[in-house]
């Protein structure tokens, strides 16, 4: 099982579409969320970054997704690649096998 950790911050070219062009953008980019969700990809949930936080990312916007393997994972970012995604948002991207507590530690301990 791997977790996934969008962010992303709009571009100027995302403040440059009109309204209407950025809801036509979305509705098409939620159809290929569908898709992924109902191939067994979880999206955990969407959030607005606090901004406050210590050690800010700096990013508007983020998603946490549970894929059941990296094969779902290569999916999303496929998908996103192919949406130009990064033509309207700057991105950064964080993404790993989920491991138990004891498994965090003992990696923070020996590398």
């Amino acid at each position: 099982m791997y977790l996934y950790v969008e962010m992303w911050k709009p571009r100027k070219t995302w403040d440059g579409l009109s309204r209407e062009q950025r809801q036509e953008y979305l509705f098409q980019m939620s159809t290929g969320i569908n898709k992924m969700v109902d191939s067994g990809i979880q999206l955990v949930g969407l959030a607005l970054n606090d901004g406050d936080v210590p050690n800010d990312a700096d990013y508007r916007y983020m998603a946490v997704w549970k894929m059941p393997n990296r094969g779902h994972v290569h999916m999303l970012e496929k998908a996103v690649r192919a949406e130009g995604w990064d033509n309207y948002f700057e991105i950064g991207n964080a993404r790993g096998q989920i491991i138990s507590v004891d498994e965090a530690i003992e990696d923070m301990v020996c590398c």
